[in-house]
């Protein structure tokens, strides 16, 4: 005779954290949600719950692929770095005078760190201070070596470019950071020196103009 009780079905069981069909979604669509969020937030304001709902995932999602929030904020910087480094690897892959390509190179750095405005900070706190676990040591050491990459390549000597003095590569990166992230996250100063011009769409290109002369006689013989 059936049994007339119903059976009921296994439950399998899941580890924790591992995502399901119904929550799976890339690690890119949570690092972007946590980059969209920083242009308004410092990663300090930022919590992983705020994180998930704006990525539409489990909180415990962003556990399983990145640990914690610190391990999130890491693959964040990274992921900017990435791009920026993918577009400068276009631009020195073209046949151009060497003053147009430090000037790109300077367009390239203002124009990430205007898009991401907390990206500095990112950096600074999530990467180079407290450098004391392998994991940050090794984000560091790539975003390092990708950025001085960029400026070795700049010392590549191509047809029509003038001598070059014997510049080490590692300065001319610092350069390129320091001119570049010190005008844009100055604004505040920025405003009281050009307080007679803060409205001229113009005043970034004459910057940049500026700049770029301003490498090119350091590097020139």
């Amino acid at each position: 005779m059936p049994d007339p009780s119903p059976r009921k079905k296994p439950r399998i069981k899941r580890s924790a954290g591992h995502p399901t069909e119904r929550t799976m979604v890339g690690k890119a669509a949570i690092i972007d949600a946590a980059i969209a969020l920083m242009k308004t937030k410092t990663p300090q304001e930022l919590s992983v719950l705020e994180i998930a709902t704006a990525a539409g995932v489990d909180p415990a999602l962003i556990r399983y692929y990145f640990t914690n929030k610190q391990g999130l904020m890491r693959a964040a910087a990274t992921h900017i770095m990435d791009q920026l480094q993918a577009r400068s690897q276009v631009m020195l892959g073209r046949d151009a005078p060497l003053e147009e390509r430090i000037r790109k190179r300077l367009v390239l750095l203002i124009e990430a760190l205007k898009d991401n405005p907390r990206f500095l900070q990112l950096v600074l706190n999530e990467i180079y201070s407290h450098a004391d676990t392998p994991e940050r040591i090794d984000t560091l050491q790539g975003v390092a070596a990708r950025g001085l990459a960029l400026s070795e390549a700049l010392l590549v000597p191509r047809d029509g470019d003038p001598d070059l003095e014997a510049i080490d590569p590692r300065f001319l990166h610092v350069a390129f950071l320091g001119l570049c992230t010190f005008f844009v996250d100055a604004q505040p100063m920025l405003r009281i020196l050009f307080s007679d011009e803060q409205d001229d769409p113009d005043l970034t290109g004459r910057y940049l103009d500026f700049a770029t002369r301003l490498i090119m006689h350091g590097i020139v013989k």
